[in-house]
């Protein structure tokens, strides 16, 4: 199969436009095994399995990235191991988190359970709003679909998060009835996450980092995501995948595979060609409030307060207001506010920046 031709000028549009969604896969590093890199974190050699297994593993399958545990209390004290594992994963996943927050996908779905993503967004400024599919139970309220994408970006996790254990899906069972529940009665049409199916139906693009399309459940969520297959541009970076099953997702769902960038290098060449753009278009002459009305569905609140600074009208409040915006993500940084208590006070701050951009002359 050939070199994958990337169409970066349709795909800026397709960002201009909030109809590109990204998907983050588990191995965005290349050369990278990240379920392998946790059984090692677990005392496991993925290599040596079976063979000799810690207490409270009964066996691990590698590829299908799931576990078998004895009993439910082994279950629970191995999950509690693997927030130290996501924290190291985070030191290293920090720079594409960067990137991604620069660019303005209006929907990032994030295939693993930490809040690696959400944090970087957090520190950097960028408002959002978080949610994750339980299938299970319900998220808690404020980490519940509040907004239309286009309005405020949205982080979800598909499958579910570490802080609620009971949303993970760890075991051949869990799968099961993660399926049964995803394609029965808590679809994503269903009123619980009906603001994300709708932002997929109007997705023209999607752009999956580090999947392994050779895992029979990456069917299941192509389908799932794009029921209709109808989609302009689906590429695949840094896939882990076998030419047979190339052919079939060519064929089925219209993916191209990009081997010849990393997910680091297609990110930046992307935030590289964005960043053109927008000079460009600033260039022209752009209507001022037209702009910052676009940073803020971006969640660039930091950009709009320093832009506002410059103006008479706003630099007073705008300069307030930024340092109410600096105090917030220090608090996070330091751990010591909540997420439902950060998010109520980002609102708080994106309403006040809105106010002050609705003042302006266009």
């Amino acid at each position: 199969m050939p070199p994958a031709t990337i169409a970066w000028k349709d795909l800026l549009k397709s960002l201009a436009s909030q109809q590109c969604v990204l998907l983050i896969g588990p191995d965005l590093l290349p050369g990278q095994n990240q379920f392998d890199q946790l059984l090692r974190h677990l005392g496991i050699d993925p290599a040596d399995l079976p063979g000799t297994l810690p207490p409270g593993i009964a066996m691990a399958y590698p590829g299908e990235n799931l576990f078998l545990f004895p009993n439910d209390a082994a279950r629970t004290r191995t999950w509690r191991r693997f927030d130290e594992f996501y924290d190291k994963q985070r030191e290293k996943l920090q720079p594409l988190y960067e990137q991604i927050a620069r660019l303005p996908f209006p929907v990032v779905i994030n295939t693993m359970p930490d809040l690696g993503l959400r944090h970087s967004f957090e520190q950097g400024g960028i408002l959002h709003q978080f949610s994750y599919y339980d299938y299970r139970g319900t998220p808690e309220p404020y980490d519940r679909i509040q907004a239309n994408p286009r309005d405020t970006r949205l982080l979800f996790n598909l499958f579910g998060v570490l802080s609620d254990h009971n949303s993970l899906v760890l075991t051949h069972d869990d799968l099961f009835l993660y399926f049964s529940q995803i394609l029965g009665d808590k679809k994503l049409s269903s009123e619980l996450y009906i603001e994300l199916s709708h932002a997929l139906r109007n997705a023209t693009d999607f752009v999956f980092l580090g999947f392994q399309f050779d895992r029979w459940p990456m069917q299941m969520l192509l389908r799932l995501l794009n029921p209709d297959r109808n989609k302009a541009l689906q590429y695949a970076v840094n896939p882990a995948v076998a030419a047979d099953t190339r052919v079939f997702y060519a064929d089925q769902f219209e993916v191209e595979f990009v081997d010849e960038l990393s997910p680091a290098d297609f990110l930046r060449e992307l935030c590289n060609r964005w960043t053109a753009e927008e000079e460009q278009r600033q260039g022209t002459g752009a209507p001022v409030k037209q702009t910052l009305r676009d940073w803020l569905r971006q969640g660039h609140i930091s950009r709009i307060l320093e832009a506002l600074e410059k103006n008479e009208a706003t630099k007073t409040e705008a300069a307030f207001q930024l340092g109410r915006l600096s105090e917030l993500q220090k608090a996070i940084r330091d751990g010591v506010v909540s997420s439902e208590s950060a998010l109520l006070e980002q609102n708080k701050i994106r309403k006040a920046v809105q106010d002050m951009i609705e003042t302006l002359q266009s």
